[in-house]
């Protein structure tokens, strides 16, 4: 599958090493970045609750076709009261526990959420396009899985099926991100993908969830600040490493304001971004940055690395400047066991 990915092999194979030590020995059965529902303030909990339940809800109405009867998908909205559910999440300050639960939250509240909610305030309005409703079932089916690699207590039921062997494959990324019209809130953008290897990435859901976590704050990062509205995902394999993985690239243009910001903060060093602390707004002001760093951790857990500062400092995530474009990249180990 081919997407013009603009940076040519030979960039792409300098962007880090190849020695990526494999240091993990256990299956993959749990994401470090995941935290108890109970661990989580008392108020936020049944919030979190209900919108896993309301999720649960409209994924069900779905029929073997991916298909649904959009009036009652209005009504059950109406019902569920989704707006103000919506409201409450977004009201969650990220700032009220620590790190760690912070990062669980960010992605609770982020993952495909954010292009759901929008997709659901579209199709209330009616503004529905044919590749919408496919669109809403791929986005929902993620971010209850999402859900439950950051809180595998919310529903352990389901949990438990995440982590039965199951092979999931390159064609499960490409069915929702090669060419995708992908809509946030605060931006939009045309997603390509130029995936090099067309094989297994990961042996259990719980492991391609963890993955689905890292895409999706990568690309929801490159979606909101693309100076063109458009988002290049590249997917090669390196299997010259110590252990085969998968070097996974996504890279969109910036503006010179952009950039000037970045390297006043950064330098030339831009993977420091992956340890958090910043975000580029027009008006310059920064925000917490926490994707970037959700993004080192799991990569970290993936690889059985001490934490995400490992995995910055030995090329295992990154990001750097390459032309007019920001180029962040990440590993992640081929059906690890």
């Amino acid at each position: 599958m081919s997407g013009a990915f603009p940076l040519s092999d030979e960039t792409v194979k300098a962007l880090a090493p190849c020695n990526l030590p494999f240091l993990r020995h256990d299956p993959f059965t749990r994401s470090r970045s995941s935290a108890s529902i109970h661990d989580l303030p008392e108020a936020i909990q049944g919030t979190v609750q209900r919108l896993y339940q309301v999720l649960l809800t409209i994924f069900a109405e779905f029929d073997q076709q991916r298909q649904i009867d959009l009036n009652h998908l209005r009504r059950l909205l109406q019902e569920t009261h989704w707006d103000e559910l919506i409201h409450e999440l977004r009201a969650i300050s990220l700032c009220q526990a620590d790190a760690h639960l912070s990062q669980v939250l960010h992605d609770l509240r982020g993952g495909s959420l954010q292009a759901l909610a929008l997709q659901l305030q579209l199709i209330e309005l009616g503004q529905v396009r044919p590749d919408d409703i496919e669109r809403m079932y791929l986005l929902i089916r993620d971010h209850l899985k999402i859900m439950r690699n950051c809180l595998p207590d919310l529903d352990p039921v389901r949990t438990a099926r995440d982590i039965e062997l199951r092979a999931h494959g390159v064609d499960l990324l490409l069915e929702k991100w090669h060419r995708a019209d992908y809509r946030l809130p605060d931006g939009q953008a045309n997603i390509t993908v130029d995936a090099r290897y067309n094989g297994v990435v990961a042996d259990r859901c719980v492991e391609f969830s963890a993955l689905d976590r890292v895409f999706y704050n990568l690309i929801n990062n490159a979606t909101r600040h693309s100076a063109d509205r458009q988002v290049m995902v590249g997917i090669f394999p390196i299997f010259e490493c110590e252990t085969p993985s998968l070097r996974i690239v996504v890279a969109n243009r910036i503006d010179p304001l952009q950039r000037s910001a970045l390297e006043q903060r950064f330098g030339l060093q831009w993977s420091d971004l992956f340890y958090g602390g910043f975000t580029f707004s027009s008006d310059g002001r920064s925000g917490h940055g926490f994707g970037l760093a959700i993004c080192a951790e799991l990569v970290a857990n993936a690889y059985g690395l001490p934490n995400g500062s490992a995995a910055i400092g030995g090329g295992y995530v990154g990001a750097r400047p390459h032309g007019d474009l920001f180029v962040a990249w990440f590993h992640w180990p081929i059906a690890a066991p």
